[in-house]
């Protein structure tokens, strides 16, 4: 078949899978006929139009010379990389252009892919490694812009590709801790991309507070993550060797990078939050669990005030009534749903009642709610009635302090407050260590703390301390008083030092209250 014949009978074909590479144009600056249309088919703007210039001058041929012209091409395609697209000219090889199913795959899954694929997590290195893409080819990915430009270029190019670079690039992904985007594309194994909810809350509804108070550089963080291989080298590698080493700069990397990845590696994003002592910043994302112990108080004289067996058979319709929202919790029941919190279970030993707060304006409602004690009044309201034989007299709700103080993130005045006061107090705050040891900071805090040039170690105590609960705020006040810093810390707290100084012995004068 002449070249003018087989090139028309597979235009769509030819149009779909040949790469006009550069590697490839420059080859066919040797080809007769072909060589004086090149510097016109380079000029055109996209793939597809230098494909479709570059089929329309081979249609063009004249017959004396098409055998030539077929075997410059067959000749060019082969030492380009693209054995699959000479096979269609003159079958030499086991080649063929990826198949229609694979393609379609490919285009109907790219707005997806684009958003999870990380070409740059040892992707491109490993379809380079297996000859899936060339060197070229993955310069070429690297040179768009933004982890989306970037995959979409990966997968355009693949297209291209013959059809066994479709097995080859599953491979490159499972391979490279991606097989969440094996997923979307298969719909086989276990791995699962990270839920759309999650990314909004990660790149748009939540960025500006998780790139401020997520404490990525003191807190033995990122070592957390790679230990439980949500992040490789090459996570970590991008994270740390971000030109600004600030936490700023660290923090909006490492949550674009989490985006791409799997559910599960998200739950391990969490866990290594609460594992360096960043449970304000979970709450944020994923809300909070608070445990409540029901004391159950009896009739004096009766088992010493307790009855087991009634405890027993408490906690059992306790359970019941949650569950299936019975008459008896129901008022209850609405009031925490209409404010994000809910029962999570009810369990056993001393009777614990768990209760989720979906946001931080959940907790906070739900610890007025529990101050308050109309928490408590309602558990006796719907509870009490029904073993009042039994010799119940009330029930006592008993939640720690410290489940909320963990959970509750620095407040932008006390923030503020901290950071706003830095230049002033680099000369007159002591970073002794009797003053850190009043701090309840881990290892890796104190270290970078200790570490830090004299002249950046007030810098480095703000930014750590303004990226903890608001708890650390009132604890950081009180070592400077006790450590007689008494006008730094009316700078910060914007009380007069005489003021401060009044509060702390009226302080040391009733060390109880």
């Amino acid at each position: 078949m002449t070249l003018k014949q087989t090139t028309e009978d597979n235009f769509p074909s030819l149009l779909r899978c040949m790469d006009p590479s550069n590697d490839l144009l420059g080859r066919l600056r040797s080809v007769t006929f072909v060589k004086d249309r090149i510097p016109f088919i380079s000029q055109q703007h996209t793939d597809d139009e230098k494909i479709n210039a570059l089929l329309n001058v081979l249609c063009e041929v004249p017959d004396d010379i098409q055998e030539t012209v077929m075997n410059g091409l067959i000749s060019a395609l082969r030492l380009s990389g693209q054995d699959h697209v000479a096979d269609i000219f003159r079958r030499e090889s086991e080649k063929v252009p990826m198949s229609d199913a694979h393609y379609r795959t490919l285009m109907m899954k790219i707005d997806q892919l684009r958003e999870f694929i990380d070409p740059e997590n040892g992707l491109l290195d490993k379809l380079v490694s297996t000859e899936v893409i060339s060197l070229t080819d993955a310069q070429y990915v690297r040179a768009m812009t933004g982890y989306n430009g970037k995959a979409r270029k990966l997968i355009e190019m693949l297209t291209r590709k013959s059809d066994d670079a479709f097995d080859g690039f599953i491979d490159a992904l499972n391979h490279t801790g991606q097989s969440h985007v094996t997923y979307i594309l298969t719909g086989e194994g276990n791995s699962r991309p990270l839920k759309e909810e999650h990314r909004r809350r990660l790149l748009t509804s939540k960025r500006e507070y998780l790139v401020n108070t997520t404490d990525s550089k003191s807190s033995g963080f990122i070592t957390a993550l790679m230990k439980k291989g949500v992040f490789s080298t090459d996570d970590q590698q991008r994270v740390i060797g971000v030109r600004s080493d600030t936490d700023y700069a660290r923090n909006e990397i490492t949550l674009d990078l989490i985006a791409r990845k799997s559910q599960s590696d998200f739950f391990n994003f969490i866990s290594a939050l609460n594992d360096t002592g960043q449970k304000h910043v979970v709450v944020e994302l994923v809300g909070a669990d608070v445990v409540a112990k029901i004391e159950t108080v009896y009739e004096s004289g009766v088992d010493g005030g307790r009855i087991p067996e009634v405890d027993a058979e408490l906690l059992e319709y306790m359970r019941e009534m949650f569950q299936r929202n019975g008459n008896v919790v129901r008022p209850l029941n609405e009031h925490l749903s209409s404010n994000g919190v809910s029962v999570a279970g009810v369990r056993e030993g001393c009777i614990e009642v768990t209760f989720t707060c979906e946001s931080v304006e959940s907790l906070r409602h739900f610890r007025e709610f529990s101050d308050s004690k109309k928490l408590e009044q309602m558990l006796n309201e719907a509870f009490c009635p029904q073993f009042v034989n039994k010799g119940l007299k009330s029930l006592k709700l008993v939640i720690s302090n410290e489940q909320f103080d963990q959970c509750i993130s620095m407040t932008s005045d006390h923030r503020n407050a901290l950071l706003s006061s830095e230049e002033w107090l680099v000369d007159k705050m002591k970073v002794a260590e009797v003053f850190l040891d009043k701090l309840s900071l881990c290892k890796q805090r104190r270290q970078a703390i200790e570490r830090a040039a004299p002249e950046q170690q007030v810098k480095t105590l703000l930014n750590i301390v303004s990226r903890r609960p608001d708890s650390a705020f009132e604890q950081f006040l009180n070592a400077l008083k006790d450590t007689a810093q008494h006008e730094v810390a009316a700078i910060i707290s914007g009380e007069s030092e005489q003021q401060v100084l009044s509060m702390s012995r009226l302080s040391l004068q009733n060390p109880g209250k």
